[in-house]
């Protein structure tokens, strides 16, 4: 079927071309990974405590409501910032269970989520971010960066370590990506849930370098004494290669753990949507970038993260690109982004999920095809090697936001509950 624009009898081209795109019929396939994230900063998924047998009803619900969509991966945020969802040796317990930091809920949450995924046959990936410690801006908080550590936890790493943590462009406190101290203690972290529990994934998202970049005065010391010790390269090769060194470091430790136990946990990774542009828009871009317009956020460029690169070196089992844009935006589109990753999921033999913005349906006039999701999908049935989607974020399966987006989940489940 050729795509038309919603309300239009006007055809859906690929990027800078007359190409029309077509949709085939959607293929169910039971092995497909049918996932949601469920986002617990700034408790965008999950409420703050009141009682833990409500919250307790509130977890078993929540995961009910996503098997009635016949899903069997959530992707379950353990580590907001630079806490966590579980009793840990490293992190305080977050603020976002019970509102302090911590403050012990009565229970382990991950490990409740994981009993209770287990009922409906649904997996659980830990999904941790690495540098991320403060949500606010310290000028809104009217704090330095001292007083603000030092309201934390006293067993926060951050307040343990201020040297290893850095301002971004918004005055948002980070770990520092620079620093082997947190590259190990990221890694550690990690794995301190991959001995201790039964998730089948670990998890990173799209937060590495932050949106807001770090200035780069804070970082030209580090920078300068990289190069003395050898390093070569420029100034963002610097930075690129920090976070590498990160992701190599969990994939080491998830290597070793398989040695030594025999259990496989995949390594998943989810960058923004856009890896690099390709150079025949853009001088700046790469000969095998994606087709889109000039001058947009990447990966590689805005937030020094490599992604192609782990995929290359067989860092990541996994890569769950957040393409969070609709056929119909002229400057960025769903379908030329999709067919690219999947190409270069091909190339590296990398397992290839699709995140999709079911939060965005209803929200503007691109949005506005209550058929916007369906059609994602099935697009998706054009490459064999798209084994599933992840869509953020899980309030969002409740029905009751919108007319568009109650469409569009009646559709889902339409294709997805057999």
């Amino acid at each position: 079927m050729k795509l038309k624009k919603y309300a239009s009898e006007e055809y859906v081209y690929y990027y800078g071309n007359q190409e029309v795109v077509e949709l085939p019929e959607y293929t169910y396939r039971d092995s497909d990974v049918r996932g949601v994230w469920v986002s617990n900063v700034v408790n965008i998924d999950t409420p703050k405590m009141v009682d833990v047998e409500s919250y307790k009803q509130y977890l078993v619900d929540m995961i009910k409501n996503i098997a009635s969509y016949n899903m069997n991966l959530i992707i379950f945020q353990v580590r907001p910032t630079n806490d966590a969802y579980y009793p840990s040796k490293l992190n305080p317990w977050s603020k976002y269970i019970t509102g302090v930091e911590g403050r012990d809920p009565g229970f382990d949450v991950l490990q409740f989520v994981i009993d209770e995924a287990k009922k409906y046959n649904i997996q659980v990936h830990a999904w941790m971010n690495p540098y991320r410690v403060s949500t606010e801006a310290l000028d809104k908080l009217e704090m330095t960066k001292e007083e603000y550590l030092n309201t934390l936890s006293e067993n926060n790493f951050a307040r343990l370590n201020p040297d290893c943590t850095i301002l971004d462009g918004t005055n948002k406190v980070i770990l520092k990506p620079a620093s082997k101290k947190v590259i190990q203690f990221v890694t550690d972290t990690i794995m301190e849930v991959v001995d201790n529990y039964d998730v089948t994934g670990v998890h990173i998202d799209d937060y590495f370098y932050p949106y807001a970049k770090v200035p780069s005065e804070l970082e030209e010391d580090d920078f300068n004494e990289a190069v003395k010790n050898g390093f070569v390269g420029t100034f963002d090769d610097w930075r690129r290669d920090n976070v590498n060194k990160m992701i190599k470091s969990v994939h080491e430790g998830l290597k070793k753990s398989f040695d030594k136990t025999g259990k496989k946990v995949m390594f998943g990774i989810s960058p923004f949507g856009i890896y690099r542009t390709n150079s025949a828009l853009d001088p700046n871009g790469w000969s095998e970038g994606s087709f889109h317009a000039t001058g947009v956020c990447e990966c590689y460029s805005s937030l020094y993260s490599d992604v192609y690169y782990w995929m290359e070196k067989g860092w990541i089992d996994y890569v769950v690109p957040q393409l969070y844009f609709p056929f119909e935006r002229k400057d960025v589109n769903y379908h030329d982004l999709a067919a690219w990753w999947a190409k270069m999921a091909a190339k590296t033999n990398t397992t290839l999920y699709i995140g999709q913005a079911i939060y965005q349906m209803g929200s503007n006039e691109v949005w506005a095809n209550p058929d916007e999701i369906d059609n994602q999908l099935c697009f998706n049935c054009l490459h064999d090697n798209i084994a599933g989607t992840i869509f953020f974020t899980y309030h969002d399966l409740v029905p009751g936001k919108n007319e568009v987006k109650d469409a569009g989940l009646a559709k889902l489940k339409a294709r997805w509950v057999k």
